[in-house]
């Protein structure tokens, strides 16, 4: 039984060490996809370079929300998924 909580200790740390790369590399997306839309405010892409720096916002978002969930100490309780303002649109 210790064996495998020691393991689970090692695959949590593991887990942790990713997830904290992934929200650093969301971040660094984001950042790219905010200096895209302030180049692209009054072009014809402007549009679409909002939409891509919302999504990237999203990202960061979850990113944070799972490292979180990961560094919990209650692995039962999953994170629930934030509600944005779009979801009412396209909702069926």
């Amino acid at each position: 039984m210790a064996e495998i909580t020691q393991d689970r200790a090692i695959t949590v740390t593991d887990e942790c060490e990713r997830a904290r790369g992934r929200l650093a590399e969301a971040f660094a997306r984001r950042d790219h996809a905010r200096q895209r839309y302030e180049a692209a405010i009054g072009t014809s892409t402007e549009l679409g370079a909002y939409v891509r720096l919302r999504q990237a916002g999203e990202h960061v978002s979850a990113c944070d929300k799972w490292l979180r969930w990961v560094e919990s100490e209650d692995f039962l309780t999953a994170p629930r998924p934030e509600r944005g303002a779009l979801d009412e649109l396209v909702a069926f």
